[in-house]
């Protein structure tokens, strides 16, 4: 046979596995970048968290700088479901930090419905 009867069989060579987690990657820093976007025009600026001590109950009037994960964890951010604006607050520095060292207790993964209690 000559080479012209070859012509069309060869196969194309798979796509490299670190090309196709680079796109995996890209995509969802697109996907997080646009919900990010959803949660700052939601609370306007200000922080989010609802904050329920004893008597009062009172929304924290700091202005919102940093975007909180409400479903979190090692490995767990930015995926699935953690990824939504749903899962997503926007608070001050400083109830950020409380939140995280576990000082505000969320009472549940919803933006929506989440009141957040102190513990110390």
């Amino acid at each position: 046979m000559t080479a012209s009867n070859y012509e069309g069989l060869a196969l194309k060579k798979p796509r490299p596995r670190v090309l196709a987690k680079r796109d995996r990657d890209a995509e969802r820093e697109r996907v997080s970048t646009a919900e990010d976007a959803t949660v700052k025009r939601r609370s306007g600026g200000r922080c989010e968290a609802y904050l329920k001590d004893g008597l009062c109950a009172c929304t924290c009037v700091r202005i919102a700088t940093d975007i909180h994960h409400l479903i979190g964890g090692s490995g767990r951010r930015n995926v699935g479901r953690s990824i939504l604006a749903e899962h997503k607050l926007h608070v001050c520095r400083r109830c950020h930090d409380e939140i995280t060292r576990h000082i505000l207790e969320p009472s549940s993964e919803d933006a929506a419905t989440v009141v957040f209690t102190r513990r110390r």
